[in-house]
């Protein structure tokens, strides 16, 4: 189905939805988000989808948001000039409620000033009722306030994106520096850290208006000395909150720093677990992982601890401004004449503050963050486009009109600095067909890319009609359907789609998938094989309607019984493609036979062109593939036939008669119970730092309570006369500054025992991931599960390691916080009891009614953040077809309709947080009224005095606001446990055996002699690779084992150290021991095995060498002498303890490394996977040597490809689709067969 049309439609209905739902939703229900309340019933009956949620408004579609926006070089900059209009307009609600909330404080000093004055009750519920208006209308700003911030930043998150994926569109094929990791990161870390930024800029300014007004009712109540000290207070606390911020930056980029090293070792470590497990270096490297880990969290400590330190100040401050401003008061007049609403409306105030004091380090964070982000996004978007963005550097159409493609002494260039092409001449009629054929690297597909104009053309000139299509040489599948797939974008129209399924050999593909067509392909969706995906990128490129087909190796990927077929249908006298002109990169001679012109490539310039029959004739090259081609089509067309067609191992009669196997854990991760994640998360800590952070914390808040007690009781005559009548002004004063110590003090001892909890949770959630990491057996570690546990040693981590601690602390702050308010009151007045309690049970109630379906909109909204990832990513990917296919426009559009997707959720988000905010307000407004009901009402009948009126009322009068963090915290709390969740899965990974179950002898084993019986070895699903294997390998023997690429015998060497699935029936007994019943550990330290591809870890080259430290500097250098690596090393500034990577080294260097360490190990058995494929001569005969000299008393494996690297041998296997052909000596085998490849064409006939 076309995508334009998807438009116009989605258009449609989009604006149908919206008059409809405008005309049901007044603006009174949009501002107390009633059309919420209906998304939350649903969310508690069942699942929601994306038509579930609100809709948008018109001016917040992608093409609407869009329309003005123009980049100025700077995103920031941009941004600003984009959103200008909205930033005043929510400021101003704002600050509105800023002063409605200050406003209610100004009611509270009359309805104290109505307890001195014996006013009556009338005057009091007056009172009470307009506080309950003001603050209700707080709530109600408030509420608008984030609703236009929230949109903001939402439509912020979709132009930054936006522009990225149209940038990433634009990127040159070539352009390595921008992968699809960091394409992800900024449409998901930076582009969402600068719009996130936006709220805590908001704060920022209202918290400096805030204190501005807080500073001046100071001021005005307690005189110009007081306000003079406070100010002194308060420019101390900001000075250290400047000299926090520069420690912190500096403690914080030390430790992202130790954060990346850390991050970067673990790719390799991943990447080289293979060779990690084959040497039993898992103890180690989990050892070194854990050390690195630990200098991280080391410096996180300090990190932690700078940061707390003065977060513990900035939380006790109204507390510590409290008791500075009543003692500089004191100390000038008597503290019993301050009138009772002066000093408690002064609490309130006090308490007020806490808010703006609150986000003051939070927002220089996340703001220095989106600053880092920007700067990420601004170096992305000025990167090198591809030329055939620029419409000056594309092709030109050609003059000729039968002519389709023109090219004249041309040359074409990748990076402008050196040609890969060079004097390219040739002409292609409309309707001819083209072949270009030549060994790898010659050129082909370049010379294909610079057609789709791709590269850029440095000399000569070209001409090529507009209209092409395109088949890559790797295919390439979208996470959409199948149809999908085919259609990239286009109309569907049913006769021509079944044509091109026939022509690409699809149908019965389609039926046997689980959906046909409409089944998902893609990274998560339907697993097809490497034939399947060729066909489908084939048939993608015919649906296009084009001038010019150009295929690269199109046909390549597929087996030669459907190659033949496909091409038949496609290319063939009666094809598919048999009247458009045809342009083929291939390999494959058998395939263009027919072709009108063929040209042989050879270091990027075309050698000769002509006829088939002419080629054949004149070019070596062509006579050499020629041979090629008929040795594999023998052997494939002989192993094809012994096959039924589609039948895999699952069918085989053989496999279903043993009734036990391996199970296969490759795939992707296990799915797990949904358990709790907070007993996980705090089992993990410290139980008794837990318990001091608890218990201090108590005591911080116990200490406020009594401050504000004692203040009351000097206060209060009567209780002054009768308790303490000739008590001295310094008594209140000793009492009150060992209650603000006390607090303050126990505040920060509390934070600091946070600190270490934290850490040490760190520390064991990373000691589950790395035991589990290195105890997976080396099949459960595809590529999906490696980037499953790379995600939660990065992303899941940070989060547990930052934002889930912080959430948790915030939340149980503001809950201790209330309910020490709470206490305050029903202390003064116990009947209010009742009503805390109930209050109390029904927010208990509304959050579990409550966070179930805030569950379910943020799981909706990951999924569609997904999605759109997927999408994008891919079409980084593919941005090679979409921009040959000229699908650009189509492709932003698609994105668009994604992102507005994204945007409709993250909205329905932010409108959930607002329904419950605004009745969680709206409830606390009502207890706040209510306890000034009841206060009044015991104030009248006598059963409480002035003072216990005044305290009650100051301290329940900030109950909305600490209500509101407390949802807000915990509702964050909450989005994160998914994060905890997977971490907590790693326990439930599948293990390699890890225990002996047979005596093993130290000196084990002693002569080497092997046993393979009935081998049955599985992969990717019960692949079968090996199949019914029995061998003999004598002591001290020397065995060669032969076969093609994927013929199965690296497989066979890996079961020896059980890194393959065997089943339970195959046994492998070495020296009267069956290695299945032995550990893995145990097993693969007494095996030596050099695996064919050689890893290097970014460390010194004595580690890469010698990684444990088990040898002396003398006996590595012996081994890199062996290995005639001595001059290379001596070339190093530090020799051995020189930093190497594995872009440092070449291939011939990798692999010399790669036998040192086995040449250090020894051992009675040694199993060498073509380890010196990768060196050149003389380096390669005399590392052989090496070799063979130090296996001279072993059992030895040797590995090969042909019978000249095993000829040293005794006996040779081999080896060819998993099944054993012969076993003789390579003498006999050279002088019979000579080669390999004759070998196994005498056996297939």
């Amino acid at each position: 189905m076309n995508v334009s049309v998807n438009l116009s439609k989605n258009a449609r209905q989009i604006q149908s939805e919206t008059e409809n739902v405008q005309e049901k939703n007044s603006y009174i229900s949009r501002l107390l988000e009633l059309p919420v309340s209906k998304l939350l019933q649903k969310c508690k009956s069942s699942t929601i989808t994306v038509d579930d949620l609100p809709i948008l408004e018109d001016d917040q579609y992608s093409n609407r948001v869009m329309s003005g926006f123009k980049w100025k070089r700077r995103v920031i900059f941009s941004i600003l000039m984009k959103f200008w209009k909205s930033f005043p307009s929510a400021f101003a609600f704002r600050m509105c409620a800023i002063f409605a909330d200050y406003a209610s404080i100004l009611l509270l000093k009359y309805l104290i000033d109505s307890a001195e004055i014996s006013a009556t009750l009338f005057n009091f519920f007056i009172i009470a009722v307009l506080i309950l208006f003001f603050m209700q209308l707080k709530s109600v700003l408030f509420g608008v306030h984030t609703c236009l911030v929230g949109e903001d930043s939402a439509l912020m998150v979709t132009v930054l994106n936006n522009i990225i994926v149209k940038k990433a569109l634009h990127l040159t094929s070539e352009n390595n520096e921008w992968s699809r990791s960091k394409i992800a990161k900024l449409l998901t870390t930076h582009s969402e850290a600068v719009s996130n930024a936006l709220i805590y800029v908001h704060h920022s300014c209202s918290a400096l208006i805030e204190l501005t007004i807080a500073l001046f009712w100071i001021w005005e109540t307690l005189g110009t000395r007081t306000i003079i000290v406070v100010l002194i207070v308060a420019l101390v606390y900001a000075v250290l909150n400047i000299v926090d911020s520069y420690v912190y930056k500096k403690s914080l980029r030390v430790q992202l720093g130790c954060r990346d090293r850390r991050v970067e070792f673990e790719k390799t470590v991943l990447n080289s677990m293979e060779t990690i497990k084959m040497f039993s270096w898992e103890s180690h490297f989990a050892k070194k992982l854990k050390s690195m880990r630990g200098k991280e969290l080391s410096v996180f400590r300090k990190t932690l601890s700078i940061n707390s330190f003065m977060h513990s100040l900035n939380v006790t401050s109204p507390f510590v401004i409290t008791f500075v401003s009543f003692a500089v008061y004191g100390l000038q007049y008597e503290i019993s004449d301050l009138r009772f609403e002066d000093a408690f409306v002064l609490i309130a105030i006090f308490n007020y503050m806490r808010r703006p004091l609150h986000v003051i380090i939070p927002s220089l964070e996340i703001v220095n963050k989106a600053l880092h982000s920007a700067t990420k996004i601004n170096q992305f978007l000025i990167v090198k486009q591809s030329p055939k963005v620029n419409s000056k550097n594309a092709p030109l159409p050609p003059l000729e009109p039968d002519v389709d493609i023109k090219i004249e002494a041309a040359n074409f260039s990748w990076n402008e600095k050196e040609d890969t092409l060079k004097d390219v001449s040739f002409q292609v009629n409309r309707g001819e067909k083209h072949a270009f054929i030549g060994f790898p690297l010659c050129g082909k597909s370049s010379l294909l890319f610079s057609i789709t104009g791709e590269l850029k053309l440095t000399k000569g000139k070209m001409w090529v009609s507009k209209g092409i299509s395109f088949a890559p040489a790797n295919p390439y599948i979208f996470s959409q359907s199948l149809k999908d797939n085919i259609l990239f974008g286009n109309e569907y129209v049913k006769s021509k789609y079944d044509k091109v399924v026939v022509a690409c050999d699809l149908k019965k593909d389609i039926f046997s998938l689980p959906r046909c067509d409409a089944t998902i392909l893609g990274d998560k969706g339907y697993v097809l094989t490497s034939t399947q995906k060729a066909q489908i990128s084939l048939a993608r490129c015919l649906y296009e309607d084009a001038d010019i087909y150009a295929l690269d190796k199109a046909f390549a990927p597929m087996d030669r019984a459907t190659s033949k077929k496909v091409f038949t249908r496609v290319l063939g006298e009666a094809g598919y493609l048999r009247e458009k002109t045809v342009i083929l990169a291939t390999n494959n001679i058998e395939l263009i036979k027919k072709f009108s012109t063929v040209h042989v490539l050879k270091n990027g310039k075309i050698e000769t062109s002509g006829t088939y029959d002419q080629i054949m004739e004149a070019s070596e090259i062509m006579n050499e593939l020629f041979n090629q081609s008929q040795i594999d089509k023998i052997i494939e067309e002989k192993y094809s036939d012994e096959k039924p067609p589609r039948k895999t191992v699952m069918f085989d009669d053989k496999v279903l008669k043993k009734k036990k196997k391996k199970q296969s854990m490759e795939d992707t991760a296990p799915t797990f119970e949904n358990r709790s994640v907070y007993p996980f998360y705090f089992r993990s800590g410290s139980f008794i730092f837990s318990a001091f952070y608890i218990v201090l914390l108590i005591c911080r808040f116990v200490f406020q309570a009594l401050a504000f007690f004692w203040l009351s009781f000097w206060l209060d005559p009567i209780w002054k006369k009768v308790e303490c009548d000739n008590c001295p002004q310094y008594v209140f004063m000793q009492t009150i500054s060992f209650f603000a110590v006390s607090a303050i003090v126990s505040t920060m001892l509390s934070y600091a025992f946070f600190v270490l909890t934290n850490v040490e949770t760190s520390r064991k959630l990373y000691h589950h991931i790395t035991t589990a990491m290195f105890a997976v057996p080396m099949i459960f570690l595809s590529q999906t599960n490696k980037e499953s546990l790379m995600q939660m040693l990065t992303s899941d981590l940070d989060l547990v390691d930052t934002q889930f601690p912080l959430y948790f602390k915030f939340s149980f702050e503001s809950s201790l916080h209330i309910l020490t308010i709470f206490a305050i009151v029903c202390v003064n007045v116990p009947v209010f009891a009742i009503f805390a309690v109930a209050f109390l049970i029904f927010l208990f109630g509304l959050l579990r009614y409550f966070l179930p379906a805030l569950h379910k909109i943020s799981s909706l909204e990951e999924q569609r953040r997904y999605l759109f990832l997927v999408g994008s990513t891919e079409d980084f990917e593919a941005r090679l077809m979409v921009r040959t296919f000229g699908k650009t426009r189509q492709t932003l559009a698609k994105t668009s309709v994604n992102a507005d997707v994204l945007t409709r959720c993250r909205v329905a988000k932010s409108s959930t947080l607002r329904w419950i905010a605004l009745r969680t307000d709206f409830i606390s407004n009502l207890l706040i009224c209510m306890c000034f009901f009841i206060a009044s009402i015991c104030l009248k009948v006598g059963y409480i005095g002035n003072a216990q009126f005044a305290l009650s009322v100051a301290s329940i009068l900030c109950i909305s606001e600490l209500v509101s963090t407390f949802i807000r915290t915990t509702c964050g709390l909450e989005s994160l446990t998914p994060h905890v969740q997977r971490i907590s899965n790693v326990r439930d990974y599948p293990k390699e055996p890890i225990i002996d179950k047979c005596t093993i002898r130290d000196s084990w084993p002693d002569d080497g002699k092997i046993e393979i019986k009935n081998l049955n070895v599985f992969a990717n699903k019960y692949k079968h690779v090996i199949k019914d294997v029995s061998l003999v390998v004598d002591e001290r023997e020397k065995l060669g084992i032969v076969g093609k690429v994927g013929s199965g015998k690296s497989q066979l060497a890996m079961t020896l150290i059980m890194m393959s699935s065997a089943d339970n029936e195959s046994h492998i007994i070495v020296d009267d021991l069956d290695i299945f019943e032995m550990s893995v550990r145990t097993l693969r330290s007494r095996i030596t095995v050099i695996p064919q591809n050689a890893r290097i870890f970014s460390d010194t080259l004595r580690s890469n060498i010698d990684p444990c430290c088990q040898f002396a500097d003398s006996d590595i250098w012996l081994a890199i002498e062996a290995c005639q690596l001595r001059e290379y090393v001596k070339s190093l500034p530090d020799g051995l303890h020189q930093m190497v990577s594995s872009q440092s080294m070449n291939n011939e260097q990798k692999s010399q490394i790669n036998v040192c360490r086995a040449l250090l190990k020894g051992g009675q058995i040694f199993v060498i996977d073509q380890a010196t494929k990768l060196m050149n001569e003389p380096t390669k005969s005399l590392v052989n040597e090496a070799l063979r000299q130090s296996s001279k008393q072993s059992t030895t494996l040797w590995i090969g490809e042909d019978f000249s690297d095993v000829e040293h041998c005794d006996r040779v296997v081999v080896i060819e689709n998993g099944v054993i052909l012969t076993i003789d000596t390579p003498q006999h085998l050279i002088n019979e067969f000579g080669s390999l490849q004759k070998c196994l064409l005498n056996f297939s006939n």
